[in-house]
């Protein structure tokens, strides 16, 4: 899937000269979590987050920086050294930024210009309609080997059955050498019958028994 597809846009930003109470009401009156900072060609400059903001407050209400206060330009807490994507991108390999960098949104940029932005809420709203849990179903998992064709053999099992496959993830299993683990949401409320066929065709049916839930 491409960032484009996923992204917030336009994405509203504010100016380095710009101050810490504007960023400080621009998120409050429009939920945002983090503002990107951009110069007067809207190219992407920095970023704030409501984090940064939070570890300003308590300059602003002592005395140890009297300097310090929510009239300061952005310039002084912006993070400069941002992380960014390019609209096609795919959100899989984003996903690792934020994983590793362990951020929080990341700035969507074509040709120096900011275009939109990525959030974690947007991931998760992804990563939502990819395992389709937004639709009503049932979830089964299949301890499979690792071998060509298999996806095939179980799709044709549920194309006989005439139950529509809604989303398929595969994952390792780190039980067992070489086998993976198949998790399809399936549109049936009731999928006793089709494990019941998927286990006479001689697929491992994790039930509840296996998984040592029981």
């Amino acid at each position: 899937m491409l960032v484009e597809r996923i992204m917030t846009s336009p994405v509203r930003s504010l100016s380095p000269e710009n101050t810490i109470e504007e960023a400080l009401n621009m998120m409050s009156r429009y939920s945002f979590r983090h503002v990107p900072i951009t110069n007067e060609d809207d190219k992407l400059v920095g970023i704030v987050s409501d984090r940064d903001i939070k570890m300003t407050l308590p300059s602003v209400l002592s005395d140890e920086d009297p300097g310090m206060n929510l009239e300061q330009p952005l310039s002084r807490i912006m993070r400069t050294n941002v992380t960014y994507c390019h609209p096609l991108d795919f959100v899989e390999e984003i996903a690792l930024d934020f994983y590793h960098f362990a951020i929080g949104a990341i700035p969507v940029v074509r040709e120096g210009k900011i275009v939109g932005i990525v959030t974690q809420k947007d991931m998760l709203n992804t990563f939502l309609e990819l395992t389709g849990i937004k639709e009503p179903g049932s979830i089964i998992e299949i301890d499979i080997e690792d071998k060509t064709g298999v996806i095939y053999e179980i799709g044709k099992v549920f194309k006989d059955l005439n139950i529509r496959i809604i989303s398929v993830s595969v994952y390792k299993n780190k039980e067992t050498k070489g086998n993976k683990i198949i998790v399809l949401r399936v549109q049936a409320m009731n999928p006793k019958f089709a494990i019941q066929r998927l286990q006479e065709q001689g697929f491992n049916v994790l039930t509840p028994d296996k998984m040592g839930l029981r």
